[in-house]
């Protein structure tokens, strides 16, 4: 039984593998060379906390191997999330709190901001229950939401570079 369970992971990368299954960020030197390029991205200033916890999310998803010795890429974000009241009672108060975070970015060459190489949006959606009367919880959650949303937001914008980087290994 125990050599069944240690040829099943074995088996189920070699059928990944025949369907075309390629890894994102690694994979040999189309891998190495993503990976190498994500590493080579300023990320912008963003305004207030929320973008600062996107921009240090960001960092920390690009730039695995710490702070590279030059830029060649320059990332702009603009970032900005809603509330939905998705729970109201007869009396009007409202008990589930639907938030949707969105960010849209651009990627340009250091040197010339104004040339775009790349763009793209993402979004995140989360929910918050209210609870009468409990303020720092509700202000607990708040917190804890912003760092989910920052660090998905982040995740999915990294994806859409590597996978940009990988289709396009010559731009940049």
């Amino acid at each position: 039984m125990s050599s069944v369970l240690k040829i099943l992971p074995l088996a189920g990368l070699l059928a990944l593998a025949g369907c075309g299954f390629r890894p994102l960020y690694g994979g040999g030197h189309a891998g190495t060379a993503v990976v190498s390029q994500l590493d080579e991205i300023d990320v912008g200033l963003l305004p207030d906390r929320q973008g600062q916890l996107l921009r240090q999310a960001l960092e920390a998803e690009l730039q695995r191997a710490g702070a590279p010795s030059f830029y060649r890429y320059h990332l702009a974000v603009n970032y900005g999330w809603n509330v939905q009241i998705v729970g109201v009672q007869p009396d009007s108060s409202n008990t589930r709190n639907r938030y949707i975070a969105t960010a849209q970015w651009t990627l340009t060459p250091e040197g010339d901001r104004s040339r775009i190489i790349a763009r793209g949006s993402t979004q995140a959606m989360d929910a918050i229950d209210n609870i009468d009367n409990q303020n720092f919880a509700g202000t607990l959650d708040q917190g804890v939401l912003r760092h989910r949303f920052a660090k998905r937001l982040a995740r999915q914008i990294t994806q859409q570079l590597a996978v940009y980087f990988r289709n396009h290994p010559d731009r940049g």
